[in-house]
């Protein structure tokens, strides 16, 4: 296991999320949406590839990797119904899905856990529309070599 097991899994799940249609055509820049990174100004909602960890999962006669990937959904629409909806997309995407992961063979992709909460933006606290809808999932993914 490497640290580049993390990006191998990361660029394999970026590209399912970003040509899945039912996903992208919620997101306000499409497939564009779909980021590990959101520069001030990006427009909601989007979908950040957040924290990952990897453990090896090596036993006799097999050698793999555990990556459990935080996924996260930020939505300013009143009401969670956006954010549900994207967090279903991207739940229909990858739970028990067959993708490719680089340099690596996909053994298994499961959603692990799901939660959703509002917080203040930080940034226009005393707006109409200051609350962000958050929703986090995180997906157990177990790859080897």
């Amino acid at each position: 296991m490497s640290a580049d097991s993390l990006w191998d899994v990361q660029t394999g799940v970026y590209a399912l999320l970003t040509t899945t249609p039912a996903l992208t055509s919620l997101l306000a820049n499409g497939a564009a949406g779909v980021l590990d990174h959101a520069p001030a100004g990006t427009a909601f909602p989007y979908v950040l590839l957040g924290a990952a960890e990897a453990q090896p999962s090596d036993t006799q006669g097999f050698s793999g990797n555990e990556v459990t990937l935080a996924i996260e959904t930020y939505s300013r629409a009143g009401g969670m119904e956006e954010t549900r909806k994207i967090m279903s997309a991207i739940y229909d995407a990858l739970h028990n899905a067959a993708f490719a992961v680089p340099n690596q063979v996909l053994v298994q992709c499961q959603c692990v856990s799901s939660a959703t909460a509002v917080e203040a933006d930080g940034l226009r606290r005393y707006e109409q529309n200051a609350l962000v809808r958050h929703g986090s999932q995180k997906f157990r993914i177990i790859t080897e070599p």
